[in-house]
């Protein structure tokens, strides 16, 4: 029968004929494994392969004493992982489009307001929608996800742009975090004071 080889310093299964082996090895032994009369293929120091009822103390010791370590360290692995100590990559479950609400808030005549507003799954705006009946009265100083602008220079932009029945003004704003604001500055150009409201839609992932 032949004998199969195994190199490293402990690997433990069944080989092809149906033995289990265990293979205890230094720096400089490699071999071939017979048989003990536990079934187990075990080297002897000397190069003979014997089984494992003919080793020394010493040798069937060091042997216990690696598998209860090699046993202990993958308890404790498995407790880290039941524990949530190690981090793993979690994939988005869905996607789809949302609609993320800008309230409704009073700005005084001649003022402006900013409006924050913190979505509750990661975000991305698209799209602003204001009233048309409310549009007239404001307009957009700024619009940012977290501290950056998504504008390209400082002009104030007519909220009547961003009316519902609008086209040509879908945005592709940054993504917004969920600890992250979006904010829509505004300023009132009527004297008397106005009540903001709107919406934005976008894509949104959990």
């Amino acid at each position: 029968m032949a004998v199969p080889e195994m190199y490293g310093d402990l690997l433990d299964g069944d080989d092809s004929l149906g033995f289990e082996y265990t293979e205890i090895l230094g720096d400089d032994e490699a071999g071939a494994f017979v048989p003990s009369s536990s079934g187990r293929f075990i080297p002897s120091s000397s190069g003979a392969f014997v089984g494992d009822d003919e080793l020394g103390d010493d040798m069937i010791g060091a042997f216990h004493r690696h598998r209860r370590k090699s046993a202990a360290a993958r308890a404790l692995m498995a407790k880290r992982v039941a524990a949530g100590a190690l981090l793993r990559g979690v994939p988005p479950r869905n996607s789809r489009e949302y609609a993320l609400g800008l309230g409704s808030t009073s700005v005084s005549g001649s003022s402006s307001a900013n409006i924050n507003v913190q979505p509750q799954v990661i975000f991305r705006p698209e799209r602003l929608v204001i009233p048309s009946n409310l549009a007239v009265d404001f307009l957009i100083t700024d619009i940012k996800v977290g501290k950056n602008s998504q504008l390209v220079s400082t002009g104030a932009l007519p909220a009547v742009m961003f009316t519902e029945v609008a086209f040509g003004v879908r945005l592709k704003m940054d993504t917004c975090q969920i600890s992250m604001f979006v904010t829509v500055s505004v300023t009132n150009q009527n004297p008397s004071a106005r009540n903001l409201q709107g919406g934005i839609v976008g894509p949104a992932v959990e």
